[in-house]
């Protein structure tokens, strides 16, 4: 994935639907690793990470991902205790913090 110019990335700072390689860029995650961690939670229907819609064009709801991710990682009024039990793809534990 390469690395696009400032003013792109400034000017998707307000997008509401974003695609997989623009998440995997905002998280700051490797490319591979976010990819994989993707197939494993669109695969769980019971893993509650949004998925892509189709008729915005196969991509996620920003503020629905950064809800997710605050809830599984235990910020204030967060689950958090779900993220300690879900597994890596190879079988380790996620790190929760």
């Amino acid at each position: 994935m390469t690395t696009p110019a400032p003013e792109t990335i400034e000017r998707e700072q307000g997008k509401l639907w974003v695609s997989d390689a623009e998440m995997i860029r905002r998280l700051g995650v490797p490319e591979k690793v976010a990819r994989a961690a993707l197939r494993m939670l669109d695969r769980d229907p019971k893993s509650g990470f949004p998925r892509k819609q189709i008729l915005w064009g196969e991509r996620r709801y920003r503020p629905a991902i950064v809800a997710y991710f605050d809830q599984h990682y235990a910020l204030p009024g967060g689950g958090g205790e779900q993220a300690k039990s879900r597994m890596h793809p190879h079988g380790r534990k996620w790190a929760t913090r």
